[in-house]
Order: structure tokens, then C-alpha cells, then sequence
């Protein structure tokens, strides 16, 4: 064993004992320059060996011994090293362990010729001429070392001739050997996952390379996160680069035991390299040994400070000044405030991730010889997830179960449930032992009952009249005791789980002595018995388990301290259960005046409390309660800021709210009993008032100016008729659903309003002319305002406003013009404009930024020449229009990616439309007889994935149906050699084309055909060679009185390809289908089929090969199932059903693809122009068609070209011509099979 230990060791370097051996002739160099370099490796913290002792006792075994126990052998050949057999045959050993155990040598020629050593000549040569007297009894051992000798030699090493400097040369090997013993042990890291990183972080923010300056780096982060890891590792790595290096480990703790002063002296000793300095004063000792601190590069490690003393006594009050440059200085600490003046840059260090979690946690729980069971792997999970990415937690935690049987680790994990785990609360608990009593007070009123809340609410709510609780949490979140994430103040579990435990222990058997109470248990058992005392500060009850109870009036009369008070429902937010757990026959005597926070979900009373002053109150909410008014008399209000009364359906008045001037929101969403809120005109501070759906609301109180309300809900105040103006700073104002006729001329006034809604104003018949006035409006919504007959003329620019929504309105003349530079999305469905001019009086000119438009059923005959003014357009929708053919204009919109045409039952053709559209949607035109050939403008950079849907259109004729066909499959070779060229081979669910449109029968060119909707077909051997990139799919399905209700519908296709070895790969497809709205949902009717439709795909299915398939004879057996889905999971369509299938293999096209060449030539000047390189009709014909004349061939010439192709090349292959259809005649696109 002790053998194999021995092996062992020297094989792995990061094991051996020592790091380096010294072999070098005394006689020479002992008390020079190997002295020198012995002293200059100690000062870089490395462990040189020299073999004093060893040959004063002769003892050789030994000395061969600490050879093969070093990381690297440094053997310094001067002139006699030759003349002693003790040294070769150190060297020999040396060799050897190079060669054996690959370590590391490192030659230093002092003062000798690399040639002498090489070839043993002059003084390397001399003792061997005559070794039988120069090595009387070891001449066989003299081959050896000559060959050791050579070998050494051929080393790259150092060369240090006659009469040069040996300072620089002896500084240069010891930091290589540094360097080199870093590479060796990286064992220093080993063992902490996620260090590797974290080291790399932080060295990278102390710019090592950066010898100019002095650099101050922080690392921050909460007691356990790995601070002081990560700067020691860091250290550990890089000290051996400067001239003086100290890391003075966890400072708080020894100021306290040594005082500052000793850490301060040890410091400098360390630094200057001088245990007996005497370094003075403490206030003046950097200033004194500034000069001696300047001639040194340094690097300083302060690890764990607590207080602006301890940096300024430790690395001088003048800061960086004192140090030479170079120097690195590093602090850890818990608290961001020491670092704000001192540092350059700050670390934080960040918690593990999951994966780091567990793996830190499994090295500590299991030992390395303990394989984990997947019992105990999931039980580790829930540790992981209890330390919430905590190193030390899953240090401790690990470390407790190791070697522990099962029970033991589910018992542990129920009572951290209950109870944190003590050696965790410890090192936690000293951060929270360093906070003052108002920190910790706050401390634990966030971590019991505010977190995730918004971080001005809680300043708020814990600020006193002495304490401003926004400086105490801003200290806070600077020890890292609690952060802020998207305005809410947050903390770890662990902390959160600390400061409950700190308020358990607090009173562990009487709940009512406690402060802040959350258990239900407790807390039930305190109102019922009446236990409750000065003590308590806070009670937060979560009704969803309590059982009902009889509560007497005087339950928190003894509760003098209490502040927060807070029932609520945390299972359902909407009361849904309508009734009151909680029963006070005698009512509520008071609350207890030092209240701030008083929240009640569904409070049973009619009244709050008589007695109850409510001069310190914030915040109240009373949400779905039985409240039918405040008060009786006004009480002292001064202090609220919020108040939510929303859903008291009983509520009939504010009053008692007269005196709250600082009330900033008021909620009195769906209080359909309150009829008059005159109360408001008191209140100077508000900022949002919420009366949504109080339907009983007739009026709001005249001639008030509420100066900070910014946002004003109205809406579904159904009796509402007239609107005052209450403010003029109003942002936000919702109208929608009020009885309201006119608004008035007075809202230009309104100088900052955004957002303007009065959606289904049934009542609403004019707008003002002042309309444009409104400079700051975003969004107009008049959407559903029946009576709404006009829109005034926009004559000055409303260069905010971005959303117009005026559909279902009676609006039937287009305004004369619209000035709205900034307009991005435009809604006039539903609208019966009488203008049979269309558009051509709507002057978008001017909105080049419009993005959506949206014009159904408009009752619109033509669209304007002028239409590519548009030039931002992205989704464009005339569906259910009485137009008969769309402007060629149309295809200049080149982000248009969306086009709705659906029920546009005039529609005749199609012009060529854009590029980049991704979606037509032309299902019920039922007219539509032709499209363009191409149907939509080719690139030969084509990325654009389309969706090209014909459901209904009976009336395509044949050569439109073969346009659409052979325009999909050359767009879709086309995104095959793009995606080639890019080498873009991932996963790609969606098709890259997809067709549908009305029909029975499946092109003849799928050459697998099968009725049903599955198949199994055996593949041809060689079909996955490296053209292959996917699949054409193709079904029937048959519609029998089909309404979608849902928008979407979607054919799938479900595949598994198995080779004769087993391995088999699944995959999914999509053939298409449609799943877009257009518009609002009130223009959209189900769609309807009763009909056959044909729907065909083009797949890239790159992931069904594997690359052990590739170009070898392979039999492999495809399966593919059909089924139609309309987004609901599990849900079987009824009334539709796929009756046919069929598929094709796709491969790359050839090089000498003539379309692909016509398409390439033509673009070629156009490309490298930079002009648009699309491809018209008159180009889309030279390319598509061949020499002979034309593409499509006769069905006699395309089998006698099959044969020839089969005969050539393709033997007992797929089929590699196209037809369109059953009935038409087949094009062949050379790549389709």
C-alpha cells in the first residue's frame, strides 16, 4: 500500500511534497548564487529543497527520495557540477523522474557553455577523461550519466554568461518557476465549484497587467457567499509576481482579540520582510515607511473588515499614494459604504448556480469512495434548493449527512422546515448582531413581512418620526443584507429564514410576547385567548387554513405597540369564498392607534372602530369587505397615503377620508353602491384614482383641480355622462363604457395626457376639433363608439401618438387629413366608409412609421396607387373589403410580413406581393381565379419562413394553383441553399413553405402516397447522404361543416425514421395551416369549410440523419402519423380528418440548378449595386424556364426524363421530378424527390 501510495504521488505533481528540488555543486555556487536563488523562491512563497543535512550524513536513498517528492527539479550546472559523482547522480534521478513521472526540469547553465554540458567537453569533459580516478567505484554508473547530461542539456533553460548581472537573471527563474508550479497544483481551487469562474472575474477587474497604477479592488457579498475563498484563491495564484505580499485573514474577528494596531504591524513586517520592525506610531507608520513601501510591488488582501478604521490603519491613510505601481489591494467585506471611497472596483460575488449547488453539496454529503442512490440524489435537490445557492449552507449542510443513513436526511430536512440549522444561523447571525437596533428592526420587519414588496412603500410604511427608513434600508442593502430587484426589496432564504427565527426566539412559549407574529397557529391562539400584549409589532394572518371563530370586541385593546396589521386570503385574492371567518358579534372596540398598516381582506363589519384614531395610518385596504362607510365622523387622516376599498360592494360614501390631503392612490374599483365621492376634492396629494364599474356613479365633483392626479379610471361608469376637467396633469384617463356624449374643448388643457380611451362610448357622437392639441397622447381608443359619425382633421402633427384604434365606430367620411408622423398602429375595422375612393382620402403620407393597419370590413373598393409610402408596414388587413385587385404598389412594402385578405369575396388576382411576408391569409375570395407569377418577390439571401393559406378560394384556376406550387418550391430551394451556405443545420420546427388551398387529389410528384393519415414506407439505402436536408409533406383534409372557433389550426405531422441497427430518431413537422388574428375579435368571423383542402409543406429535417448514416447503404424504415390540432392539447377535432398523405424526400439542389443559376445571374448586378435584388415576372420566366422553352414538361417527356435521370445516376432511387397536380402539368425542380 505504502508503495502504491508512493507511485501515486509522484505521478500526480499536485501531491508531491515539496516544490522544488535545488541540485547544484556546493563548492561553487552554495553561498552565492544558489543562495540567491533559494532566498528569491522563498520570497514567492515557494518551498525550496536543499540537500545540507542530507549529505553531511551521507545518506543518498533519502536525497533520491526528496527528488521524486518535488513538483520541479532546478538543476544548476556551473563549472565543476562534473567533477561530482553526488550531483550526476542527482542528475541521473532527475532524468529518470522525467521520464518516469514527467516532471519538470528546469536547466540553469551558470557561467558554462549549453555546448560543454551537451557533448562533455572542457570542464564537463575533464572528469570523465580520467573517471576511473575521478570516480573511483562508480564507473559503471558513467553511460548515465552522460546520457543524463545530454538530456538535460537539450532542455530549454537559462543561460547566464561571464560577467552578467545576476539579480534580474535569479528574479526572472523564480517567477517562471511561480508560473510553472501554478500550472502543476491547480489544486488550490479544486474542490469548489464555480470557483474557477469567480477567480477569473475578479482577476480580470484587477487588471494584473496593468503596471502603471495602483488598483483598490472590493469583494462583496453576504456572510458564506465564498468572499474570502475567492480572494485566497486569487492570492494564491498570483503573490509569486510581486515583491511583497500579506493577506491578513478575517480582520473583524482579530481586531477584536489583538486589536488593530498588531494586525497593522504584522502587515508591515510581512510586506518589508522584516520580523523585527519597529513600525511606531499607528497613526504615522505608512507615512514613515513610505519610501521602503514604494520601492516594492505589493499585493494586500484585507479580508473581512468591518469598519473604515480598520482600512485606514492597514493600508495608510493616504491610499493609493503610498504604493508603487503595480501594487494590488484587495478588501472583502459584507458592507458596499467602506468601500464607495477606497475602491476602483467592486466584485460581488454571486450565489451558485444550480448546477454548482449541487455538486459543491454531493462532494461535502457523499464521501469519494459512496456512489449517491437516486433516493438520496433527490433528496440532495431539496437541499440544493433549500440553500438557495449558499457555498457554506451546502458545506455545513453536506458535511452534517455524510455517511448519515436515509432517515437521518429526510428528518433533517422536516425541522429545517421548522427550525433553521444552528451552525448556519451562527455565521449568519453575526451580520445581523453587527446592525444597530433600528437596523435590526427594520431588518426583521422586511424579512417577516415586506419582502418582495416596492421599496418606496415599505420606506414609507417603517419610517417614524425619528427614523427615515430609506437611509436604514439603503444600509441594508449595503451590508448585503437585503437587495432590490425590480423595485422590490428582496434577501436569501437564509437571511429571511434567520430573521423569523430571531423573532421566534424572541419569546419561544408565548406567542403574545413576541413582536411580530405570522404563524397561524399563534396568532389564532392569541386573538382567542387574548394574549396579546404591548410586545407585538406586527401580525400578518394568512386566512387560507383558519377554521371559523367567535372573536371578542376587545382583542387588540392590550396590543398597544401594534403597527402592521394584515388578513388576507393567500389562496384566493378574490375572496371567491364570500365570507368571513372571523366573527365579532360584539363588534370591534378600537384598533390600536399606533397602527400604520392596517390590511383586511374582506372585513365583516360595517364601520371601522369608533374608538380607532387612525393619525398614524399609511396605508388601508379593506378589499371585497362589508364597509358601508369609513366612519360616521372625520377622523385624523393626515397621514394615509393609500387607501383600497375596491369591491365593498356596500360602500356608500367617503366619508371620514375629508382630512387625508396626502393621500396619494385611491382604489374604489366595482363600489357599485357608492354614488357621490365629493370627498376627493379635499384631497390635494392624489395621484390615481381607480372608479372602475361604479355603475351607481352619476357625477364627479365641478370646479376642483386635483394639480398630481395623473391617473383617472372611469371606466364602465355607465351612468356617467359628463366629464370635468379635475386636472390638469392628467396622463392617463379611461373613459371607456361611460354615458358620456361630447368631450369637451377644455381637455387640450390636458397638456400631458398619453392615453385617451373610450372604447364602447355608445353615447359619444363628436370630438373636438382641439383633438390635435394633445401633443403628449400615445393612444386614441375609440374602438366600438357607435354613434361616433366623424373624426375632426388632424391639421397640426401629434407626433406622440402611436395607437389609433377607431373601428366599429359610424364614422363613413375619411378625414382630410391626418398629421401623425409617429403613428404606428391603425384600427378602422367595422367602419362602412361611403367613400368609394378608399383610401385614396386617408393621407398616410405622412405616417412612415405605421407598423400595423388594420381595415376590415371598411367597405372599401380600391386602395391607393401611392400605397408603398407605407414603407414601415408590417401587418396589413383588408379582410372582408369589396376590393378587386390590390395595387402593384403593394410589393414595394418590403417589411410587410402579415396580409390579410380573408372574405374578400370581389378579389379577382393577386399582384406580386413582398419579400419578406411571412403570412397571407386569403381564405374565402371565393373570386379569386389567378396570382402572380412569382406570387411574392424572390431574394437570393431568402430567409423569410411563409404561410401561404387558400382555404375556399374555388375559383383558382390551373396554371394559379401551379404558380402557387412551383413558387413554393423554388422559394423553399432557395432557403435550403441559403441555410447551406450559412451552414445553419438546427432544429427547425416550422415549414420553411406551407400551402393550402381547395382540392382531393395529392401532386403526383410525392412518389409515397397512401389513403389514411399514416404511412411506413422503406427508404432507398443511400438516401441520407450529405444533400439531404428534409421532407415534403402533403395531405388531404377533408372539412364536413367545419367551424374554427379557436383562430388556429395546424396539420402535424409525427415522424420516426429506424435503421436496420435499432436506432431509430423522432421528429415533428408542421404542414401549416393558419393562427393569426386580424384585427379586433369583433371583425372576425369562424372560419368555415365544408370542403376537401390540400395542404403541403417543405421541412428542413437536417436532425433526422445521423452522422453515422451518412453516405453508407443504410435500410431504414420511415413512419409518419397525420393529425390536425387547433391548439388545445389533447383535444380531437371533429367534423375534419385527414383522408390522404404522401411524402417526399428533399435534397439540396444540384449545382447546376439552371433556376437557381437564372436566379443568381440576375441579382448578381443588382447585388453588387446594393439596389433590391428581387426577381419580377419577366426575370421569374427566364429563370423558371429552361432552353427548351419551358419548365413544365408533358407527362410522356417527364417519365422518359425520370428513366434517363434513374438510368444515369439515380438507380433504384427516389423520384426526382415535380408535378404540380394530378391535373396539371409537372414541373421538376431538380432537388425534389
Amino acid at each position: 500500500m505504502a508503495a502504491a501510495s508512493s507511485s501515486s504521488s509522484a505521478s500526480d505533481p499536485s501531491r508531491r511534497k515539496y516544490d522544488v528540488f535545488l541540485s547544484f555543486r556546493g563548492a561553487d555556487t552554495r553561498h552565492s548564487f544558489t543562495c540567491y536563488l533559494r532566498d528569491f523562491l522563498r520570497r514567492k512563497g515557494i518551498d525550496a529543497f536543499i540537500d545540507e543535512e542530507l549529505r553531511r550524513g551521507n545518506d543518498l536513498s533519502k536525497l533520491l527520495e526528496r527528488i521524486e517528492q518535488s513538483k520541479i527539479s532546478i538543476v544548476v550546472f556551473s563549472e565543476n557540477y562534473a567533477n561530482s559523482a553526488w550531483c550526476l547522480e542527482e542528475l541521473a534521478k532527475i532524468m529518470d523522474c522525467k521520464k518516469t513521472f514527467d516532471q519538470v526540469v528546469l536547466p540553469v547553465f551558470y557561467k558554462v557553455p549549453t555546448c560543454d554540458v551537451r557533448y562533455q567537453t572542457g570542464s564537463f569533459g575533464a572528469p570523465f577523461e580520467r573517471s576511473e580516478e575521478v570516480f573511483q567505484g562508480f564507473e559503471h554508473r558513467v553511460p548515465a550519466w552522460k546520457d543524463a547530461l545530454t538530456a538535460a542539456s537539450q532542455i530549454a533553460g537559462y543561460v547566464l554568461p561571464e560577467r552578467s548581472p545576476e539579480c534580474e537573471f535569479v528574479d526572472k527563474i523564480a517567477k517562471e518557476t511561480f508560473k510553472v508550479l501554478n500550472k502543476l497544483s491547480p489544486s488550490e481551487i479544486q474542490g469548489l465549484p464555480g470557483i474557477e469562474s469567480r477567480v477569473m472575474e475578479l482577476e480580470k477587474i484587477m487588471c494584473f497587467e496593468e503596471k502603471t497604477c495602483v488598483r483598490v479592488v472590493g469583494v462583496l457579498g453576504m456572510a458564506g457567499i465564498g468572499k474570502t475563498t475567492v480572494a485566497d484563491c486569487v492570492y494564491k495564484r498570483n503573490y509569486g509576481h510581486f515583491d511583497g505580499y500579506c493577506f491578513l485573514a478575517n480582520i473583524h474577528n482579530e481586531s477584536k482579540l489583538n486589536g488593530v494596531d498588531h494586525l497593522q504591524q504584522k502587515l508591515l513586517r510581512k510586506l518589508l520582510d522584516e520580523d523585527n520592525l519597529d513600525v511606531g506610531a499607528p497613526e504615522g507608520a505608512h507615512e514613515a515607511l513610505k519610501d521602503r513601501l514604494r520601492n516594492k510591488k505589493l499585493l494586500i488582501v484585507l479580508d473581512n473588515v468591518a469598519n473604515e478604521n480598520q482600512i485606514r490603519l492597514l493600508i495608510g491613510g493616504e491610499g493609493q499614494e503610498l504604493y508603487r505601481e503595480g501594487t494590488r489591494i484587495v478588501i472583502t467585506t459584507r458592507d458596499k459604504k467602506l468601500l464607495e471611497k477606497i475602491v476602483n472596483q467592486t466584485y460581488v460575488v454571486p450565489i451558485l448556480s444550480g448546477r454548482e449547488s449541487l455538486e459543491l453539496f454531493c462532494l461535502n454529503a457523499f464521501s469519494s469512495n459512496l456512489c449517491a442512490t437516486a433516493e438520496f440524489m433527490d433528496l440532495s435537490n431539496k437541499f440544493v434548493d433549500y440553500s438557495k445557492g449558499h457555498p457554506l449552507a451546502l458545506k455545513l449542510l453536506g458535511s452534517d449527512l455524510c455517511q448519515r443513513d436515509k432517515l437521518y436526511w429526510i428528518r433533517k430536512l422536516e425541522r429545517l422546515q421548522k427550525r433553521p440549522d444552528g451552525k448556519i444561523q451562527e455565521v449568519l447571525k453575526m451580520s445581523y448582531e453587527e446592525l444597530c437596533p433600528e437596523e435590526q428592526s427594520i431588518f426583521l420587519d422586511v424579512a417577516c413581512f415586506f419582502r418582495s414588496e416596492k421599496l418606496d412603500f415599505v420606506s414609507r410604511i417603517l419610517s417614524t418620526y425619528h427614523i427615515d427608513a430609506s437611509n436604514v434600508i439603503n444600509d441594508l442593502i449595503d451590508k448585503c443584507l437585503v437587495t432590490v430587484s425590480d423595485n422590490r426589496l428582496e434577501m436569501h432564504d437564509l437571511l429571511l429564514t434567520m430573521g423569523k427565527e430571531i423573532g421566534y426566539e424572541s419569546s419561544i412559549k408565548e406567542a403574545g410576547k413576541r413582536g411580530r407574529l405570522w404563524d397561524q397557529e399563534d396568532i389564532c391562539r392569541v386573538l382567542k385567548y387574548k394574549t396579546g400584549t404591548a410586545e407585538i409589532r406586527g401580525i400578518f394572518l394568512d386566512m387560507s387554513n383558519v377554521e371559523s371563530m367567535k372573536l371578542s370586541a376587545d382583542i387588540f385593546t392590550r396590543m398597544l405597540s401594534l403597527k402592521f396589521l394584515k388578513i388576507y386570503n393567500s389562496h384566493c385574492s378574490k375572496w371567491c369564498e364570500n365570507h368571513c371567518r372571523f366573527r365579532f358579534p360584539g363588534g370591534l372596540d378600537s384598533f390600536p392607534d399606533e397602527l400604520v398598516y392596517l390590511h383586511w381582506q374582506g372585513y365583516p363589519l360595517e364601520y371601522l372602530p369608533l374608538n380607532f384614531n387612525p393619525k398614524k395610518l399609511i396605508d388601508l385596504s379593506l378589499r371585497y369587505s362589508s364597509i358601508k362607510q369609513l366612519w360616521e365622523d372625520e377622523k385624523n387622516t393626515g397621514e394615509l397615503r393609500w387607501v383600497d376599498l375596491s369591491y365593498s360592494k356596500d360602500l356608500l360614501n367617503l366619508s371620514g377620508l375629508l382630512e387625508a390631503r396626502k393621500l396619494e392612490r385611491l382604489n374604489l374599483e366595482c363600489c357599485t353602491s357608492l354614488a357621490k365621492c365629493s370627498s376627493i376634492q379635499q384631497m390635494d396629494s392624489l395621484v390615481s384614482l381607480n372608479l372602475r364599474d361604479c355603475i351607481n356613479l352619476k357625477r364627479l365633483p365641478k370646479s376642483i383641480n386635483l394639480k398630481y392626479l395623473k391617473v383617472l379610471i372611469l371606466s364602465g361608469c355607465s351612468k356617467l355622462k359628463k366629464f370635468p376637467t379635475i386636472s390638469d396633469n392628467i396622463e392617463s384617463l379611461y373613459l371607456d363604457g361611460t354615458a358620456i356624449k361630447r368631450v369637451p374643448e377644455s381637455i387640450e388643457t390636458l397638456r400631458n395626457l398619453a392615453v385617451l380611451n373610450l372604447k364602447k362610448c355608445f353615447r359619444l357622437m363628436g370630438l373636438p376639433d382641439t383633438l390635435c392639441k394633445l401633443k403628449s397622447l400615445k393612444e386614441l381608443i375609440l374602438s366600438g363608439c357607435s354613434k361616433l359619425e366623424s373624426f375632426p382633421d388632424i391639421h397640426e402633427d401629434m407626433g406622440s401618438l402611436e395607437i389609433l384604434l377607431i373601428d366599429d365606430t359610424a364614422i363613413k367620411q375619411t378625414p382630410r387629413k391626418m398629421c401623425m408622423s409617429n403613428l404606428k398602429l391603425f384600427s378602422f375595422g367595422g367602419s362602412k366608409v361611403q367613400d368609394f375612393r378608399g383610401l385614396e382620402l386617408l393621407p398616410f403620407s405622412g405616417c412612415s412609421q405605421l407598423s400595423d393597419m388594420y381595415l376590415t370590413d371598411c367597405n372599401l373598393y380600391k386602395l391607393s396607387d401611392n400605397l408603398s409610402c407605407l414603407s414601415s408596414l408590417q401587418s396589413l388587413c383588408l379582410s372582408k373589403n369589396n376590393i378587386e385587385n390590390l395595387p402593384g404598389s403593394i410589393k414595394k412594402l418590403h417589411h410587410l410580413k402579415s396580409l390579410y385578405l380573408k372574405h374578400c369575396q370581389k378579389l379577382i388576382s393577386l399582384p406580386v406581393l413582398p419579400s419578406n411576408l411571412q403570412y397571407l391569409d386569403a381564405h374565402g375570395c371565393i373570386s379569386l381565379e389567378t396570382v402572380a407569377k412569382p406570387m411574392t418577390l424572390l431574394v437570393i439571401a431568402e430567409k423569410t419562413h411563409s404561410t401561404f393559406v387558400f382555404t375556399d378560394c374555388f375559383k383558382l384556376n390551373r396554371d394559379a394553383q401551379e404558380n402557387i406550387v412551383a413558387h413554393t418550391q423554388l422559394k423553399s430551394q432557395i432557403l435550403v441553399n441559403g441555410s447551406l451556405q450559412r451552414n445553419h443545420k438546427e432544429l427547425v420546427l416550422e415549414p420553411l413553405v406551407a400551402v393550402s388551398f381547395p382540392g382531393n387529389d395529392l401532386p403526383l410528384w410525392f412518389r409515397h402516397q397512401r389513403i389514411g393519415s399514416s404511412m411506413e414506407i422503406n427508404l432507398p439505402p443511400h438516401w441520407c447522404d450529405d444533400k439531404f436536408i428534409g421532407l415534403s409533406l402533403c395531405t388531404v383534409v377533408s372539412f364536413k361543416d367545419y367551424e374554427d372557433r379557436t383562430s388556429r389550426f395546424s396539420v402535424i405531422c409525427k415522424c420516426k425514421f429506424r435503421n436496420e441497427d435499432g436506432d431509430s430518431t423522432s421528429f415533428t413537422c408542421n404542414l401549416g395551416g393558419w393562427k393569426e388574428q386580424c384585427g379586433s375579435p369583433s371583425h372576425e368571423e369562424p372560419r368555415r369549410l365544408s370542403s376537401d383542402h390540400v395542404f403541403i409543406s417543405y421541412n428542413n429535417c437536417y436532425h433526422a440523419k445521423k452522422s453515422d448514416d451518412l453516405n453508407r447503404c443504410c435500410n431504414t424504415t420511415a413512419s409518419l402519423k397525420f393529425f390536425l390540432t387547433d391548439g388545445k392539447a389533447k383535444r380531437k377535432l371533429d367534423c375534419c380528418e385527414v383522408v390522404k398523405c404522401g411524402m417526399s424526400l428533399l435534397y439540396a439542389p444540384d449545382e447546376n440548378d439552371y433556376r437557381l443559376h437564372g436566379l443568381q445571374e440576375n441579382n448578381l448586378d443588382k447585388a453588387i449595386s446594393g439596389k433590391e435584388t428581387d426577381l419580377n415576372e419577366t426575370d421569374l420566366d427566364e429563370v423558371v424556364v429552361s432552353k427548351r422553352g419551358r419548365l413544365c414538361f408533358q407527362e410522356e417527356e417527364l417519365l422518359n426524363r425520370k428513366r434517363i435521370k434513374e438510368e444515369v445516376s439515380f438507380s433504384n432511387y427516389e423520384c426526382t421530378v415535380t408535378s404540380v397536380l394530378s391535373y396539371t402539368k409537372p414541373a421538376k425542380p431538380n432537388h425534389w424527390t
